[in-house]
């Protein structure tokens, strides 16, 4: 075993012996009484941690579209088979691909991003969903909820609290994101990410799709490498109890995505951060993703 995976059963065993502590301008927050729910802000306790299931999918692609709806439904309070049980603490984060065949414009609009998350879960057909990043969770809604059931977020903690207090104005968000480290994580290879997702989206898509929600716009946050290289995310490398601040500043080109066929409002996006153990080096915990908070500013 490779000292990151020492040192991250020793977190663990800590961690689960101890108690978690558009138009308008609109400002949310992940604190107690904000758009989504969330921790209590900057607390230095291990928190429970949310749910996240990143799917790829395509208008394009034929099998995408009743599973893309079944997914809806779990979330939809009105629907028979809504995950009252889940729903609330479950992100979903759906980035559109260039295959089966071209001309998905949700794709088009920003593709070097969506590209580089498909090579990084080596993503082979769609749809295709990843359940806290290290489970391949199939091509199957019912199996998606599952495996979101599995994460036990009563007792399962985070040594990370993410805050959020951001504020949108028109195509406009603005404000700042915390990450507070519950322990000592530096050099163990955590990323931190940011992302606008966008809800509630009209398109009649050649796969018979017609609305479109939590679909991936753009990170917000990236870094250079030692080589020169630019990469999405940013290095997460904190003492124990100390913030990383980032402040949002970002701005939505009006003409999103670039296709008159597609009807949206401003008012109906997301921003989502989440942070994620990076894959190199080796071990159990790679790829995993320890927290995630979003602001639903349509809700």
């Amino acid at each position: 075993m490779n000292n990151k995976n020492i040192f991250l059963g020793i977190i663990a065993f800590a961690l689960f012996s101890c108690s978690p502590g558009g138009g308008d301008s609109v400002t949310a927050t992940t604190d107690g009484g904000g758009e989504t729910g969330g921790n209590t802000g900057g607390t230095t306790q291990p928190v429970p941690t949310k749910i996240i299931t990143e799917l790829f999918t395509s208008t394009t692609c034929g099998p995408c579209m009743p599973q893309n709806n079944t997914l809806n439904k779990y979330l939809d309070p009105t629907s028979s088979t809504y995950a009252g049980d889940i729903a609330d603490k479950w992100i979903i984060l759906r980035y559109h691909v260039w295959w089966p065949a071209s001309g998905d414009p949700y794709y088009d609009w920003n593709q070097n991003p969506v590209i580089w998350r498909e090579g990084y879960y080596n993503v082979g057909y769609v749809p295709h969903a990843f359940t806290q990043g290290m489970t391949d969770s199939g091509s199957g809604a019912s199996t998606w909820r599952v495996h979101a059931r599995q994460v036990d977020t009563t007792t399962a903690i985070s040594p990370f609290d993410v805050q959020m207090n951001v504020a949108l104005d028109g195509y406009e968000l603005t404000g700042t994101i915390t990450v507070t480290a519950a322990a000592d994580v530096r050099n163990l290879g955590f990323k931190y990410y940011i992302a606008v997702t966008h809800d509630d989206s009209q398109y009649a898509a050649p796969n018979g799709q017609t609305v479109f929600h939590q679909t991936f716009i753009d990170f917000l946050n990236s870094e250079t490498t030692s080589e020169g290289i630019i990469s999405w995310g940013e290095s997460l490398n904190l003492d124990a109890g100390e913030t990383k601040t980032t402040n949002i500043d970002w701005t939505l080109n009006n003409s999103w995505p670039n296709d008159s066929g597609v009807t949206w409002s401003p008012s109906d996006l997301n921003i989502l951060a989440f942070v994620q153990m990076d894959p190199e080096g080796g071990g159990v915990n790679d790829k995993k993703i320890f927290q995630v908070e979003e602001i639903d500013f349509g809700s």
